[in-house]
């Protein structure tokens, strides 16, 4: 027994220490050509943008940059938007940017949307579904799933389990998840197909055309994406668009959520920058709440179509989720309009 632990306690304190030391994890869709850009220019830049796809072809640092010198308050930007990245990842892909270090960085624009607890069978065992998966955000996942709240202290509720263990109601693919986000959480902790990551750091196999294709022209990290909807998907999307503004009653985020967004907004304060939570034009986003309750920063809100209905035209949209690349350039100069008018009020702490 004495032999097992000691056995087990080597083990424990080997993975714990490559971890310490390995780089970077080499992770597709650009995550890692955008950290190490972002890295090796990090005190260049006073403001981020971080979030999904909706961030990424959406918002044009050099647009958002020209809006806000011309208006007397100058900044440099740069866009770390991943293609469909949420929260969890989203919060540990922040916690890796802020322990960086980034001497002038002033303002960090976080997309707001719901904790995503799902991901594709097909993208289950890829490592973009592992590397992010510590205790912080595995637990907050493991929460959600079993309703065990927010507190410090916390025990899954005994009738949800119930029902996940027997997988009674709704609760079949709630086990598996469980089971799922359990073992990346050990395959995390006991570096998995880290070994790779080494090679790769050290034989730098990234080539320039494959880092300009996430970076983009400017390398500001904004792609653009000039497609538009053919007249059957238009339509389509002006269906569900009347669908979506009909509903009369908000969805607020979880308390989950909200959690994860406090800690988001706590980790950019103590760098001594201001977090600003950002609600992209989208179909699925309308009846959220904009309503930033609980959370120690500005809700930039551009959910409400009759609001801003430019945002929402079919002619401005690919689809549902994402605008044209002219759409993507109006809404950019209207978060820096937003933007200007919030820091001159004050508003912006």
């Amino acid at each position: 027994m004495i032999n097992s632990v000691i056995g087990i306690a080597a083990f424990l304190i080997t993975c714990i220490g490559l971890r310490a030391v390995l780089p970077f994890p080499e992770i597709d869709g650009g995550v890692s050509q955008k950290f190490r850009f972002f890295a090796a220019h990090k005190d260049e830049f006073d403001t981020l943008f971080i979030g999904s796809s909706r961030v990424y072809f959406q918002v044009s640092p050099a647009i958002f940059d020209r809006v806000t010198r011309e208006s007397g308050l100058p900044t440099h930007s740069f866009n770390f938007g991943i293609g469909g990245m949420y929260l969890p990842e989203t919060s540990y892909l922040l916690e890796q940017i802020l322990n960086l270090k980034p001497r002038n960085l002033r303002w960090v624009f976080i997309e707001y949307d719901e904790l995503q607890t799902k991901w594709s069978p097909e993208n289950q065992t890829s490592r973009r579904a592992l590397y992010w998966a510590d205790w912080k955000r595995v637990s907050l996942l493991l929460r959600k799933l079993t309703d065990a709240g927010t507190a410090p202290f916390w025990l899954p509720n005994a009738a949800k389990l119930h029902e996940i263990v027997l997988r009674q109601q709704d609760e079949k693919g709630t086990r598996s998840l469980v089971a799922f986000y359990a073992g990346q959480l050990e395959k995390n902790y006991t570096n998995v197909a880290r070994g790779a990551d080494v090679l790769d750091h050290f034989l730098s196999r990234d080539t320039k055309q494959r880092r300009a294709s996430y970076l983009g022209a400017a390398s500001d990290g904004y792609v653009t994406r000039p497609n538009r909807m053919s007249p059957s998907q238009a339509a389509a999307y002006e269906r569900a668009l009347a669908a979506a503004m009909a509903q009369t009653s908000t969805r607020p985020l979880s308390p989950y959520t909200v959690e994860a967004y406090r800690e988001c907004a706590q980790e950019v304060r103590n760098i001594g920058a201001a977090p600003i939570f950002l609600i992209t034009p989208s179909t699925t986003q309308i009846n959220f709440a904009a309503e930033s309750t609980g959370l120690t920063g500005v809700v930039m809100a551009f959910n409400n179509p009759r609001a801003y209905p430019n945002l929402y035209r079919s002619s401005a949209r690919r689809d549902g989720q994402h605008l044209t690349k002219s759409g993507a350039e109006e809404f950019t100069r209207m978060i820096a309009a937003n933007f200007v008018e919030l820091a001159r009020a004050g508003d912006i702490k």
